[in-house]
């Protein structure tokens, strides 16, 4: 039952990070599936799939290597990444569609797919690894493997809704205008769960004291 509580959790801890840190990359899938015709769409979906799944490898290779520091509270502290951007996006917004628009115009469009993986990398990549890193490396080795599967599953999903989303009107606007907000939110939430979960942030607490 406990076990079985746990996988549950995990399952929506995953599903909720993974949309989270997807919402920049779903307002771009969408603008994609707008701007180019459905002969293309299925090379967009793939790009997107190859570029989200090398992300998630990077963060998992990283929170591998990571997992060498003795200290678990140590690697707690990179809660204060995703604690960062969250508090970034809260008070400073994000400039990601103006950055599309310049990748779009650089990148040559006749290797859609390339272009599509290059934008879900060089687009979400930092964010994403520094976000996904420290949440792997709070979990054991079969948790982390529910929570990879979880991650790879949301990541097909992803495009699928993409392309839907484009043919809603005016989505794209209405995403825009609330993104930042639910980003927001869910960063601060993680940062504060791995410095809480690892202790981090009473170690911080205490040198806070220390030094005042």
């Amino acid at each position: 039952m406990l076990e079985s509580l746990m996988m549950i959790t995990i399952i929506l801890k995953s599903t909720v990070l993974y949309w989270a840190t997807a919402l920049d990359l779903l307002l771009i899938l969408t603008v994609l599936f707008i701007k180019f015709d459905k002969k293309k769409h299925a090379a967009i979906a793939w790009g997107q799939i190859v570029g989200s799944s090398l992300l998630v490898l990077a963060s998992l290779v990283f929170a591998l290597v990571l997992q060498l520091v003795p200290q678990q509270w140590i690697l707690g502290l990179m809660g204060l990444i995703p604690l960062s951007f969250g508090l970034k996006y809260l008070f400073v917004g994000d400039d990601d569609e103006d950055e599309l628009d310049e990748l779009l115009e650089k990148r040559n469009q006749k290797n859609l797919f390339v272009m599509v993986v290059f934008l879900s990398f060089a687009s979400c990549g930092a964010d994403n690894i520094a976000l996904f890193t420290p949440f792997f490396m709070t979990l054991h080795t079969h948790i982390l493997l529910i929570s990879i599967i979880t991650f790879m599953v949301n990541i097909f999903i992803l495009g699928f809704i993409g392309q839907y989303l484009a043919r809603i009107p005016h989505f794209h606007d209405l995403l825009s205008r609330y993104s930042r907000w639910v980003l927001a939110i869910v960063y601060i939430g993680l940062g504060l769960m791995i410095l809480i979960e690892t202790k981090a942030l009473s170690h911080l607490i205490d040198f806070i004291k220390a030094i005042l």
